[in-house]
């Protein structure tokens, strides 16, 4: 018992943070005086504490030792054997663990939440495990509940999701997926379930869900109660809207620039200017201030920012040598937002040259790592383009959160009373969506996800060849849901 007692003490001792990884539980950090080891009846005894739990664990012996983590054979009640581990969270695999801890607890609240919310639904799965081939995303709970023939497919967001709104589109997919797997029997809705407080993105994407893609919307507080929400109640979308062009600071105008093709000078909603390469911001005018660089920025003369300029443009080019160079392989969205913005025909050719407005209305929270265009149409009908350089299930769903809030503004007369589109008399008419993305970097889901959209939603798929970055080619153009041939 000593030796057992030894082994344990002193990799708590040296752990940066040391917790009890038991299964279903999540991770309870052992910090002192919250924690003790005793003996008792000749059987050493683990106990750990916080503010919400209280683990007593007997301990027979000792499981797997690791440097960043031992297992310990325990003694649970009624005397039943189990394992439990005591690892270092701050180690490499450390969050991951923490991760799949948080999981576990989450999948047996959300059990007991489901059993609660459906007591005539027999819970026939849950899981929270990555199903790759599937598309089947580890941040979500997956569950179905079943009634005879009948079943419902259940998809959770537990409280520490990074990706609340992410339960729609990976709702549709797993609804998907259960409908061809379970051919026996008829899986009518989707059921989503997310935090309370978190429900209005999910409300709004959940709204445009057509028939074939039923769904419910429930909320949860932190003691598992649950509500269902209403779309008309939380679907109303935030959004804002600055003026086109804020006026210049007086005697703030930048000072001339070199003739340089290649900058791009992209007037900014704030009044400033940014300069840019091939997409990639180098350079900013803001009230009579210039800052260079890209990433840190730092005052500079007109000098420094033609050699920059220069040592750009030979690095993200078409043609450049290095295609491994961080530069040229850096921001590949804004690369192809710059070739779209040089001639918008190309991608569609009903567009308007100009204007093409960048990431107006202004869409809350950090870096999508995805491109907002906004553009008009011969006829005078608003267009969004969302632009993409790699795969990405939600895609489509990014693309209506912008339509959402653009719709929203057209309708309210906002675009011409802030003025946007100067000259051009809009169409009150929902806009179109185009999603533009290198032809093989449309993800495998996108069918179905834009397959359970509204019909009335008007979306084109627009690929381009492999080689976009020394000029678009388009290689295919697919309404809706269309398969490529």
């Amino acid at each position: 018992m000593a030796e057992l007692r030894g082994v344990v003490e002193r990799f708590v001792a040296s752990a940066v943070e040391p917790a009890v990884l038991d299964s279903g539980e999540e991770p309870l950090r052992l910090v002192p005086d919250h924690w003790s080891l005793s003996e008792w009846n000749g059987r050493l005894v683990l106990q750990a504490w916080d503010t919400r739990r209280n683990l007593v664990r007997k301990v027979t012996g000792l499981g797997v030792q690791k440097r960043d983590r031992i297992g310990l054979l325990v003694e649970r009640f009624p005397k039943t054997q189990g394992e439990l581990q005591i690892a270092d969270l701050a180690a490499p695999l450390g969050r991951e663990w923490e991760r799949k801890g948080s999981r576990a607890a989450f999948r047996e609240r959300f059990s007991l939440m489901l059993a609660r919310e459906f007591p005539d639904w027999r819970l026939e799965e849950i899981s929270s495990e990555p199903n790759l081939e599937e598309s089947l995303s580890p941040s979500y709970v997956r569950a179905m509940l079943r009634k005879g023939s009948a079943a419902m497919a259940v998809l959770g967001a537990p409280p520490e999701c990074g990706d609340f709104a992410g339960v729609v589109p990976f709702g549709v997919i797993w609804l998907d997926y259960v409908r061809r797997r379970e051919k026996t029997l008829t899986v009518g809705c989707l059921l989503l379930f997310r935090p309370i407080r978190q429900e209005r993105e999910v409300a709004a994407r959940a709204a445009v869900l057509g028939p074939q893609a039923l769904c419910h919307l429930y909320v949860f507080d932190e003691k598992g109660r649950c509500g269902a929400v209403e779309f008309a109640d939380a679907g109303n979308v935030e959004s804002t809207l600055p003026p086109a062009r804020q006026p210049m600071h007086p005697n703030t105008e930048p000072p001339a620039f070199p003739d340089m093709p290649e900058v791009e000078r992209v007037d900014q909603s704030d009044g400033s200017i940014s300069f840019r390469v091939k997409g990639l911001e180098f350079a900013r005018w803001n009230v009579g201030k210039l800052t260079c660089g890209v990433g840190r920025r730092s005052r500079c003369s007109m000098a420094d920012l033609v050699a920059m300029a220069r040592e750009l443009t030979r690095v993200r080019s078409g043609e450049a040598e290095d295609r491994q160079h961080p530069l040229y392989l850096q921001y590949p969205e804004g690369w192809l937002e710059a070739e779209i913005r040089q001639d918008p025909g190309l991608v569609d050719a009903t567009l308007l040259r100009g204007p093409v407005y960048g990431q107006v209305p202004v869409l809350g929270g950090s870096d999508r790592g995805i491109i907002d265009l906004l553009g008009v149409d011969h006829e005078g009908r608003l267009v969004v383009i969302e632009v993409k350089a790699a795969a990405d299930p939600r895609l489509p769903f990014q693309a209506i959160d912008y339509w959402l809030r653009v719709r929203k503004h057209l309708f309210a007369g906002d675009f011409e009373r802030l003025g946007y589109f100067a000259g051009v008399v809009l169409r009150r008419e929902s806009p179109r969506i185009l999603l533009v993305a290198p032809a093989l970097e449309f993800h495998s889901t996108s069918e179905t996800v834009i397959g359970a959209l509204q019909r009335e939603i008007e979306i084109m798929r627009i690929g381009l060849a492999a080689d976009w970055r020394k000029g678009l080619r388009v290689m295919f153009r697919l309404r809706g849901a269309e398969h490529p041939q």
